[in-house]
């Protein structure tokens, strides 16, 4: 079998768990790192017997999903392997990273399949030359990143001219600011991580069983949320069993809660720097919470052309986590 992973362009600093290492340490995605090691099979569909993974990525990539086998694909933020093990399944050429010690809960799951590739990296630390994938994958990432704008650019200039871009944003919304979740997490910022995995552990044992008593009343429901601080998903995803209710809310509160940036941003704002790299035929999908994007990389080198006709579907009432 042709070997067809792009090439480094730097070597590792050094190789742990057969995972090259182009970081040592990241210490605000060390949250990140033990919710993954503790939460490594949650969300798998494998897992849980659904397709919720699976029709989050349908969606995002739409009709590009047909397209990718025998692909070179750059998965961003991969964790412990949620989308790796569905990307794997198209027979795509899989490079998947992660700056936090999720990586290696990745290799555990996925680690067997000949066509994937993990490293430990940054964004800012990526060990390829530009315009190097036919499709990047950064579902549920740019928000945690330090500088969300410089970081969609660097992902920008990873694909091949005729390439894609698929990701998506947390945006501003009313309801978000009207939810108690901001001062909490503000409240246990300043803790370690195991302290914060502990609490929001707690929060998740007190506040689920009135969660799923008020799922059966969406307006009970709705009052709930703005006092809870915790993510329940009775109503997102009524397919899970209660055990795998149980795992989703102590992993979905935990990230919710904890991670080290939060950076929300407004559709105009959005579409005005997807534009600005020179995308073009760009598709956002506006969601309550969140604006997923898939974008091409023109062939013509020529400078003139700009496409600045952006398609936008909004969507009510779909669970995007």
């Amino acid at each position: 079998m042709k070997f067809q992973h792009p090439n480094f362009d730097k070597p590792p600093l050094s190789v742990k768990n057969n995972v090259p290492c182009f970081i040592e340490t990241s210490n605000y995605t060390n949250s990140f790192g033990l919710q993954w090691s503790n939460f490594s099979k949650t969300q798998l569909d494998s897992n849980t017997n659904t397709k919720i993974s699976k029709n989050r990525m349908l969606r995002m990539f739409g009709s590009l999903y047909k397209d990718l086998p025998g692909k070179t694909v750059l998965e961003v933020g991969c964790g412990s392997g949620r989308f790796t093990e569905l990307l794997l399944e198209r027979e795509v050429w899989l490079t998947a990273f992660d700056p936090s010690v999720a990586v290696f809960e990745n290799f555990k799951n996925n680690g067997s399949n000949p066509k994937l590739r993990l490293i430990r990296s940054t964004i800012e630390t990526l060990p390829f030359l530009e315009e190097s994938y036919d499709l990047v994958f950064c579902p549920g990432v740019i928000q945690h990143t330090p500088n969300p704008k410089n970081s969609i650019k660097l992902l920008y200039n990873q694909i091949k001219p005729g390439g894609w871009l698929v990701l998506d944003q947390y945006r501003y919304n009313l309801s978000s600011l009207l939810k108690t979740t901001g001062l909490i997490r503000k409240l246990i910022k300043p803790f370690n991580a195991e302290t914060k995995f502990k609490l929001t552990n707690s929060f998740v044992s007190f506040w689920l069983p009135i969660h799923k008593v008020a799922s059966r009343n969406r307006f009970l429901e709705m009052i709930l949320f703005r006092f809870s601080p915790i993510t329940a998903h009775y109503s997102g995803y009524p397919e899970l069993s209660d055990k795998d209710q149980i795992e989703w809310a102590r992993l979905s509160t935990h990230d919710n809660l904890t991670d080290f940036y939060k950076h929300r941003t407004f559709v105009y704002k959005f579409k005005k720097e997807i534009l600005k790299l020179g995308a073009v035929n760009v598709s956002l999908c506006v969601m309550p919470y969140t604006i997923e994007l898939k974008c091409q990389k023109p062939i013509s080198e020529d400078k003139s052309i700009k496409n600045n006709n952006v398609k936008i579907i909004k969507l009510k009432n779909v669970a995007s986590g």
